[in-house]
């Protein structure tokens, strides 16, 4: 991932921490998880697309292990979404 140029470095962490965040939302809304498992799914969720596309075109090892930024962003999406979690529940069903 660091051969990348900048720009498309920002936009594939943006799109990482992105995904990280409906995951973990998403698990934490229809499964109510604890946070283990909140971040369990949130990895799966911004990372599974990534290291799937990168197995399918040859690009091995797959960039997602080429850099913790990567599950950096993962987990921290998905502990973010945790945390606010209740606050957004009550936001959004009154």
């Amino acid at each position: 991932m660091a051969s990348e140029p900048p720009p498309s470095l920002a936009l594939d962490l943006t799109g990482t921490f992105a995904f990280g965040l409906n995951g973990a939302l998403t698990a934490g809304r229809a499964a109510r998880l604890d946070v283990v498992g909140v971040v369990a799914l949130d990895m799966i969720t911004a990372l599974g697309g990534g290291i799937i596309r990168d197995v399918l075109i040859d690009s091995l090892p797959p960039a997602t292990f080429q850099d913790w930024c990567c599950f950096a962003l993962a987990a921290a999406g998905g502990l973010i979404a945790f945390g606010l979690s209740k606050h957004l529940q009550r936001r959004c069903h009154p």
